[in-house]
């Protein structure tokens, strides 16, 4: 009976040395990097379109937030230029309002809303 044991044990690791194959397809450290291109994310041409109608250089960085439906302006403006910021926000709603957008935020250098913007209705 041990043989038996001792025997099935033996063939079994040795079919198993034969199903080094199965790994091949693993990356490898020196595998190449894939060269497709990613997927654009949501609202990248959105995106575009604000940062190219921003003429304030305090605008500092443009995104789509809250599940594609918020474009979030952020600048370098301080908590007293909310009427800055409300140019800023009418700036963006001419282009920003299109598939799931309803809302425009322009956030001050200290994060907080300076003005806000929502589909159909001025920036306030």
């Amino acid at each position: 009976m041990k043989i038996r044991v001792v025997l099935v044990s033996l063939v079994a690791s040795l079919s198993l040395t034969g199903c080094a194959s199965l790994f091949d397809d693993i990356p490898d450290a020196n595998d190449a990097m894939p060269t497709a291109t990613p997927a654009p994310k949501c609202g990248d041409d959105t995106v575009k379109a604000v940062a190219q109608k921003m003429t304030a250089e305090a605008v500092e960085v443009v995104e789509v937030i809250g599940d594609c439906t918020i474009v979030s302006v952020g600048t370098s403006y301080a908590g007293t230029d909310q009427a800055k910021a409300r140019e800023v926000c009418e700036a963006a709603a001419e282009v920003a309002y299109v598939g799931k957008i309803s809302a425009i935020s322009v956030n001050g250098s200290d994060g907080s809303e300076l003005a806000t913007g929502l589909k159909g209705k001025p920036c306030v």
